[in-house]
């Protein structure tokens, strides 16, 4: 992995104490650190082309309530977040949590326990890209399909025989067994639970289901 691939973790926290603290924690075990004293300057850095974390102090400047997760979503950034908090904020903390941090740390905290937290957070944003490019991948082999084998692809998931798919859609057999020797071969699926996996990642079991 190269400089520009490797994941950012970001702190924002207006104790300058504090966060260069923390910087100093975090880069000794060789991560990269970005530092900002409020949310907004965070939102105007955040690099959604690289791999990440936030640590957010939630007393910080800038939306620092519970609902700043929903916020951050609102701007297009979904980050694993942890908040760093004292004593008398754990209540905020909670509330957090249940808006979409991930973890929440209470001052002052344990050096590896930190360490801990952020490697699994980072883990949880690459595991998040994985599942992310691989939908986007097999949403593209997907629109490559025709409105016609849509249609039989939809059919196959949900478990229709050649002869019941045909049925359905006023076709022939034979045409239904074209259409989808065609939809295993767009979609790349050498097996029928390779295709219907693919099909879950995509939505198209629970589309089909609610029309």
């Amino acid at each position: 992995m190269n400089e520009h691939d490797a994941p950012l973790v970001y702190v924002v926290d207006d104790n300058s104490v504090s966060h260069d603290s923390l910087q100093c924690l975090l880069e000794s075990v060789g991560l990269q650190v970005l530092v900002f004293v409020d949310t907004e300057a965070f939102v105007a850095a955040y690099r959604p082309d690289r791999p990440g974390c936030l640590l957010l102090d939630i007393r910080v400047p800038g939306r620092n309530d519970p609902s700043v997760q929903q916020h951050l979503r609102n701007r297009g950034i979904d980050v694993p977040t942890i908040i760093i908090t004292g004593h008398s904020d754990v209540s905020m903390a909670v509330a957090a949590m249940k808006q979409g941090a991930r973890d929440f740390i209470e001052k002052p905290f344990n050096d590896q326990l930190l360490l801990d937290c952020v490697h699994n957070a980072l883990a949880e944003d690459l595991t998040r890209r994985r599942a992310r490019a691989r939908r986007q991948d097999l949403m593209g082999r997907f629109d490559t399909l025709t409105p016609r084998e849509q249609d039989v692809l939809r059919r196959v998931v949900e478990g229709l025989s050649n002869r019941e798919i045909a049925e359905a859609l006023s076709l022939s057999r034979k045409t239904v067994e074209v259409h989808r020797a065609k939809v295993m071969l767009k979609m790349q699926a050498d097996t029928l639970s390779q295709l219907i996996r693919m099909a879950m990642v995509i939505g198209v079991l629970k589309a089909y289901s609610e029309t």
